[in-house]
């Protein structure tokens, strides 16, 4: 089990997760810039970081609300704490943190789909200079 799991292999997991995640961000950056005309291309930028950072919000709450479910949390909007937090065992958390990453397996399954069946464009080359008639 991931438990006993010592420190540096830890660290070589994660490593290896943020090599692959390092490569998305600008390939996602790109592709989004080449669909669009020149002119447009800082306004899709923005709106890009702007949603990414919404959706990243959402997911973290949606992702907070499985695990709580899963463990049987009954959180009050005040965020008041109904019973000990260390009380929840550990088969349980592994259970529930199982729902979690579920969740987001099914999400990434989407998101691959989604840039299999991204349109390929040639990557635009650079501006030409339009030369002034005399």
């Amino acid at each position: 089990a991931l438990v006993a799991l010592p420190l540096w292999a830890l660290l070589v997991l994660l490593s290896i997760f943020s090599l692959g995640l390092g490569t998305t961000f600008p390939v996602t950056v790109v592709s989004i810039q080449n669909a669009v005309a020149r002119w447009q291309v800082g306004t899709v930028t923005g709106a890009m970081n702007f949603f990414r950072a919404l959706m990243s919000s959402f997911a973290v709450a949606a992702f907070s609300a499985i695990l709580l479910m899963a463990l049987g949390a009954d959180i009050s909007l005040g965020g008041e704490h109904r019973g000990p937090v260390n009380s929840i065992g550990g088969a349980d958390m592994i259970t529930a943190f199982s729902y979690v990453f579920g969740a987001a397996a099914v999400l990434l399954a989407c998101a691959t789909l989604c840039m299999i069946l991204m349109e390929e464009k040639p990557l635009a080359g650079p501006a030409t200079r339009v030369e002034m008639a005399e």
